[in-house]
């Protein structure tokens, strides 16, 4: 079975059965590295206030002046010192979090270090030397004794949200041999942080299945689902060097989840070189081959949310009175309604209604859908204007707001279209690791409109992995910037 043709198959059960999808809501768990740098926060958060509480203390006490800009900009230097000094001496280790060191020594140097970097920046008292002296005292006093207190109470914190499965990662392993039960039993040990899933296998003979053999979670279909419900973040190909053809196609086949995808390369010392295309790295003592990274993680999701409804709002409250006049232009050009549905596949393959104003005489919605032609029709005279300038896609700010959809990502296809293009460019389905968007890499590229030709297909195709593979803020502010300079009027419109 190619792999065109198992996502066909795994589209139609979702299809046939869309509520074994969202049975199940995704369990809330926190990102290691968020948590991570959280601490990382609050230790310059008290290395700012141990300089400020005693400047505070003495200007009100003691009636000096302080220049409080001089002094903010010194404290906030002192912070980013700190930061980087823990930093090289590994105090923000998102692997042994649930052991978070407080090393008194070691923050002890880091005041140390960032004392003699700042040293005469920022003195609220200049008259008298010991004046002098006494501030630095209660500002190394405090800040180590408020850096002190930050890394116990995070070191209780973190261990409790750690013993309780917060930050577990939920990893699974496709095979059933000998490398496969090997990862299983490195995977189980509890100081990793690793909740482990099952092993999923295809080749299970009466071998694989007797009392001496390993419990087989299930199929490759059941590994695809539960990683699109959002229930397995790693997934680990662990078959034999042997079988690399068949490594190659399921990681072919598994590459289009939003998850991190790796292949064994050794356990413990059984080191090898990874290749110019791929890094090394591990999970516990299990050595990998990254294959790909699970896209928007840890911070990135959360400054794309924030992005998509905070821009998301603004743009809709903005956009309202063109809304309206659109509406009525509609409404006086033809009869029918001012917006059209259209059903397309968003994030993890699940099925929305995509919301735009109605361009066309008709309502097309279904397995024979044909794409837009250059002087079609079927489109009207507003919605000849509005499909021109980009106006139609406007109510999809809705979608954004929903959830369902973000300002800049891949563009959402029609479901036959989508199926069209799954069975005929390999990889198709990749692009789905992130929320569709209104706008994209490839729409500013000048890949919008109709894709009568493989060629067109493949390039969009590889604009929109280049998104997700590349994504940053910049590159969103990017396209968002360049859709307004030239993406609209765009001659493929139509």
């Amino acid at each position: 079975m190619t792999t065109s043709t198992a996502e066909a198959v795994l589209h139609e059960r979702e299809q046939n059965a869309p509520h074994a999808i969202e049975r199940k809501p995704e369990q809330r768990r926190w990102s290691r590295r968020i948590a991570v740098d959280l601490v990382g926060f609050a230790d310059a958060a008290a290395v700012v206030a141990g300089g400020m509480i005693p400047a505070i203390v003495y200007s009100i006490g003691g009636g000096l002046e302080v220049d409080w800009m001089k002094h903010l900009q010194m404290c906030l230097v002192s912070a980013v010192i700190v930061y980087g000094c823990l930093k090289n001496f590994g105090m923000y280790d998102t692997e042994r979090m649930h052991d978070l060191s407080l090393h008194p020594s070691r923050l002890a140097a880091s005041l140390g270090i960032t004392f003699l970097a700042v040293l005469g920046l920022g003195l609220p008292f200049a008259p008298k030397e010991m004046h002098l002296w006494i501030w630095y005292a209660v500002w190394l006093g405090m800040s180590f004794t408020l850096l002190l207190d930050v890394r116990y109470g995070a070191r209780i914190v973190l261990a409790r949200l750690t013993r309780n499965g917060a930050f577990d990662t939920r990893v699974a392993v496709y095979g059933s041999g000998i490398v496969a039960r090997r990862v299983e039993e490195h995977l189980s040990d509890p100081s990793i942080g690793v909740r482990f899933a099952g092993l999923f296998d295809d080749r299970i003979d009466s071998s694989r299945t007797a009392n001496s053999g390993p419990e087989i979670a299930g199929r490759l279909d059941e590994l695809v689902r539960m990683a699109r419900i959002g229930e397995i973040d790693r997934i680990i190909i662990a078959l034999p060097q042997s079988a690399d053809t068949r490594t190659q196609q399921i990681a072919r086949h598994l590459e289009h989840l939003p998850v991190s995808l790796h292949i064994v390369t050794h356990i413990a010392s059984d080191l090898v070189e990874a290749g110019p295309a791929h890094r090394v790295s591990s999970v516990g003592t299990v050595g990998l081959i990254d294959i790909k990274s699970k896209p928007l993680a840890d911070w990135s999701r959360i400054v794309k949310a924030v992005e998509d409804y905070v821009l998301g709002a603004i743009l809709l409250v903005l956009f309202l009175p063109i809304f309206a006049t659109i509406a009525i232009a509609i409404k006086l050009d033809s009869k029918g309604p001012v917006f059209f549905c259209q059903r397309r596949r968003g994030l993890n393959h699940r099925v929305f209604e995509v919301l735009k104003f109605r361009t066309m005489h008709v309502l097309e919605d279904g397995a024979d859908l044909k794409q837009a032609t250059r002087d079609d029709p079927r489109v009207t005279r507003i919605g000849r204007a509005l499909r021109w300038l980009s106006l139609d896609e406007l109510p999809q700010l809705v979608n954004v707001l929903r959830g369902e959809m973000s300002i800049v990502g891949p563009r959402p296809h029609a479901l036959a279209h989508d199926d069209h293009f799954g069975d005929t460019v390999e990889r198709y389905a990749n692009r789905q690791q992130v929320k569709p968007g209104i706008t994209g890499l490839a729409q500013i590229a000048g890949y919008r409109g109709e894709t009568e030709t493989k060629e067109k297909i493949e390039r969009r195709l590889a604009l929109d992995l280049e998104y997700v593979n590349t994504w940053s803020l910049w590159l969103d502010f990017k396209i968002l910037a360049l859709t307004v300079l030239r993406g609209l009027c765009s001659k493929n419109a139509y």
